[in-house]
């Protein structure tokens, strides 16, 4: 239970766009398909790159960013940034801005165009200390996603059908683009970062950060999963299956409540992440915070008009590079010895 509890909360923290929006939009692009994709993403490589990340954390003893600084100096802090931006921008695009402006305009009547600017300014004031109550109130919304969510499987089991087990590990069709770009996903910034200091936390307890980061990416594979089925068992063909699925489960009124929390999960995956996109900015311009913050905004805002499908491609090629970037990282400080860190 000492492992299991802090991997449950572990992978709790890690629920975010992904896991909410962007696999359950292409279940029904899949089909059955998404199913491998997932295990693959999640289950398999997913656990790897938080396995390599905590080790990172437990031979170190230190944050990420102090590990690159000081095993590669200031060039190599830069290029953890870039590595770190090319991954983190167009995933908050694509939460911060694609799904979470299309949820707003379904909430709130507004456009898309101003939807997603309302949400990055919210996001931005929020990340630099505005508003903490409101965003303390919007932590705890946030965790009644995961009952809500088992209301709906619980209430759909008379229409789920069993999905014989050959298809769901069937690697027919499954799409290896969709596989790299959550495995950026989960090579985003903010979550190298939290399984490395997670690691360096549980340093004094040998390998314990490592089982503790591998289980909660299973935790966190298995719950989105859970996530794809619903949505390919449904049947819809919606933009964002999840609020169809509760639409047609809970009825319009307790639907509103269930999309209200989806976009709190979408406000606390922001706005970390819009500090996260500040501080790096800032390391490689040289920008104070709110000048760093504009420029995101900006990024982030330019990325919502992009297409689904464009931004998961380019994803699948920037995951890569922060993957071999963490694998560098681990080799050379296997190479050099965690001694010459102290």
């Amino acid at each position: 239970m000492g492992v299991i509890l802090p991997a449950l909360s572990l992978a709790i923290v890690h629920i975010a766009g992904d896991n909410v929006a962007v696999v359950p939009a292409m279940a029904a692009l899949l089909g059955n398909g998404i199913y491998a994709t997932v295990f693959l993403a999640y289950m398999i490589f997913g656990s790897i790159v938080a396995g390599m990340s905590a080790w990172i954390g437990v031979k170190s003893g230190r944050e990420l960013t102090t590990v690159v600084k000081r095993l590669f100096g200031l060039r190599g802090k830069r290029v953890l940034a870039l590595a770190v931006l090319a991954v983190s921008l167009p995933a908050s695009a694509l939460t911060g801005g694609y799904f979470a402006g299309h949820l707003l305009e379904g909430l709130t009547g507004l456009p898309y165009i101003a939807a997603v600017p309302l949400c990055i300014v919210s996001c931005s004031l929020l990340a630099v200390g505005y508003g903490r109550e409101l965003l303390q109130i919007s932590n705890y919304l946030a965790l009644l996603f995961i009952p809500a969510t088992g209301i709906m499987l619980v209430m759909l089991l008379d229409t789920i059908q069993i999905v014989p087990f050959q298809h769901m590990i069937s690697l027919e069709h499954i799409s290896w683009t969709l596989v790299l770009a959550l495995i950026g996903y989960n090579a985003c910034g903010m979550r190298s970062a939290l399984v490395v200091e997670t690691g360096a936390y549980f340093a004094p307890q040998n390998y314990t950060g490592v089982y503790l980061a591998v289980l909660a990416k299973f935790f966190e594979g298995f719950f989105t999963l859970l996530l794809a089925h619903l949505a390919l068992v449904s049947g819809t063909s919606a933009l964002m299956p999840l609020p169809a699925v509760a639409d047609k489960v809970f009825g319009p009124w307790l639907a509103i409540g269930f999309n209200s929390i989806l976009l709190c999960i979408f406000i606390n995956t922001m706005v970390p992440a819009m500090l996260v996109n500040a501080k790096q900015l800032s390391v490689l311009t040289k920008l104070n915070l709110w000048p760093a913050l504009a420029v995101s905004g900006l990024l982030i805002w330019f990325g919502s008009f992009i297409s689904l499908d464009l931004m998961l491609l380019f994803m699948s090629g920037t995951g890569v590079v922060m993957i071999a970037f963490i694998c560098y990282i681990a080799y050379s400080l296997h190479k050099q010895g965690a001694n010459k860190l102290q």
